[in-house]
């Protein structure tokens, strides 16, 4: 039997108070967050830091590539400008969006802050990119960058003042300088802090008690829904829950707005993972068994059911809507295992390159795509988190989307952690031997050991 729950989308917040330290003025700002997969933008009134509303998009330069090095190529084969044009108009679209909804008008002081890796930072500029294609992996800007709304091509937003964050160094960009100030990690010098920001690019941030590393691993967009054949975001239609009774095969498919699931989004594959981890069809290898197996091995009928052949693979069927399968297959678990991997690989290899081991680590914040939806047992259950105590676990939504707002709202620190940029040491993880072999021991679904 599957059940198929109706659940509401669960509102957003900022995660704490911001002080305005230039009250009164007037206009709007809008906060950026430019994922290579995600866009989440923040509409802001200037003078009280009230909300005007919130838009996230999947980035439509995706067309041309679901990673940086895809987009990469494609801009120094000739596609740089069109790359360009389909960022910005993508992004003065969301905030025409968000002043039509909020009942507002295009007025005269528009702010935008924007953070996002070096990549998508200079693809948004129009900046030559070259320089990132291999090493030493050198940007063609340096520090925080502001200007007009038409030097980037802008036509509903020519007039806007853009502020677009200093990037740390290679692919560690604005986003991870964003995560640093928000959650004021460098501030506590008595700690040792760990952030983790997921996305396409997971950044992996360290406070050694004052004392600040970051690395970038290509974690990929299997999390954000890209490269699983029924992914989607977290949007209406999205299954965001699973549960499955491993006695007698009964699924509670959790469905975000809606009785008819479209897709599954990345909270939802955490979940399934480790219900078929629990179910015995998910090996910790990453293998998912057939049907003939599962039934040899005593697995409830029910759950062997959705065990069938499609494309030459085996794939698990979560439901089906009229002709529309909603399934996992093989190869959107090995998608999700190098994303899984690349993390904890990441995480180890900036670890041991500062001579600390988890259990020398007094915080770990994790925030990204999956911010706070998901549920914690099933992401230790797969290894994606450590499993360390849960009071030393905490969970933030969007913390670089925070920094973007914060910086509309309190214009002194721009300069401030453009300053902390050039302190940050950077970790390039290509040029460490062991995050190669770190990565290969860290491709298994099994609970994260400390």
């Amino acid at each position: 039997m599957i059940v198929i729950r109706n659940v509401k989308k669960e509102s957003k917040k900022m995660n704490e108070p911001i002080a305005i330290k230039n009250p009164g003025r007037d206009g709007i700002g809008f906060a950026v967050d430019l994922g290579t997969t995600t866009i989440a933008m923040t509409g802001i009134l200037l003078c009280d830091g009230s909300s005007l509303g919130e838009c996230s998009q999947v980035n439509v330069q995706t067309q041309l590539g679901s990673d940086v090095m895809m987009r990469i190529m494609h801009a120094i084969r000739g596609k740089e400008k069109e790359l360009q044009q389909m960022i910005v108009q993508q992004i003065e679209s969301m905030a025409e969006n968000i002043l039509r909804k909020a009942g507002r008008k295009n007025e005269q002081n528009i702010i935008f802050t924007v953070v996002g890796n070096t990549t998508m930072s200079h693809l948004f500029l129009g900046r030559d990119v070259k320089g990132l294609a291999g090493a030493p992996f050198v940007g063609v800007y340096a520090g925080n960058y502001q200007c007009k709304g038409k030097e980037v091509g802008m036509k509903l937003f020519s007039n806007a003042s853009i502020l677009v964050l200093s990037n740390i160094q290679a692919h560690v960009g604005g986003d991870a300088l964003a995560v640093i100030g928000a959650l004021a990690l460098g501030k506590e010098k008595k700690k040792r802090q760990l952030a983790i920001d997921l996305g396409t690019n997971a950044e992996i941030i360290l406070n050694d008690q004052g004392k600040l590393s970051v690395c970038s691993t290509a974690a990929g967009p299997a999390f954000e829904g890209k490269g699983v054949d029924c992914g989607m975001t977290a949007k209406a239609g999205a299954i965001n829950g699973v549960r499955i009774a491993v006695q007698n095969g009964n699924m509670i498919l959790e469905v975000l707005e809606s009785d008819h699931p479209k897709g599954i989004c990345g909270t939802g594959l955490v979940d399934l993972l480790a219900q078929l981890r629990k179910s015995k069809v998910l090996r910790e290898d990453g293998y998912l068994i057939s049907k003939e197996e599962a039934l040899a091995e005593g697995i409830s009928e029910q759950i062997a059911k959705q065990l069938v052949i499609k494309n030459q693979e085996n794939i698990f069927i979560l439901t089906r809507q009229g002709q529309k399968e909603i399934y996992l297959s093989q190869s959107d678990i090995r998608n999700l295992q190098l994303a899984k991997g690349a993390i904890q690989a990441g995480v180890r290899t900036l670890l041991q390159t500062c001579n600390l081991s988890l259990t020398q680590v007094d915080e770990i914040v994790i925030t990204g795509v999956l911010g706070s939806c998901m549920k914690v047992s099933n992401a230790l259950e797969i290894g994606l988190f450590p499993d360390v105590e849960k009071e030393k676990l905490h969970f933030v939504k969007n913390a670089a989307g925070t920094g973007a707002v914060q910086l509309l709202l309190n214009t002194e620190i721009a300069k401030e952690w453009e300053q902390k940029a050039k302190e940050i040491h950077h970790v390039e993880l290509a040029k460490i031997d062991s995050f190669q072999k770190a990565l290969f021991t860290s491709m298994t679904f099994q609970k994260w050991e400390v």
